[in-house]
């Protein structure tokens, strides 16, 4: 991956330079471990509305595997 150059030019003003301190951030957060925070963020997204779902489909399928062995 590429990273922004550290010998960048200093922005006059403020709003520039909070715009360059959001985007030094952003540039981080796109670090290696950004596609498995964007596979877990889909995860969270898919299970939390169907959390009681979710425990109920899992504790059925543990008590069938118990069961079985």
């Amino acid at each position: 991956m590429s990273h922004p150059a550290a010998s960048v030019t200093l922005p006059v003003n403020d709003q520039a330079k909070a715009l360059q301190r959001h985007l030094m951030q952003c540039a981080k957060a796109r670090g290696r471990w950004f596609g498995v925070s964007v596979w877990a963020e889909r995860l969270h997204g898919m299970i939390l509305p169907r959390l009681a779902t979710t425990a109920a489909v899992g504790g059925l399928t543990l008590a069938a595997v118990a069961h079985w062995l």
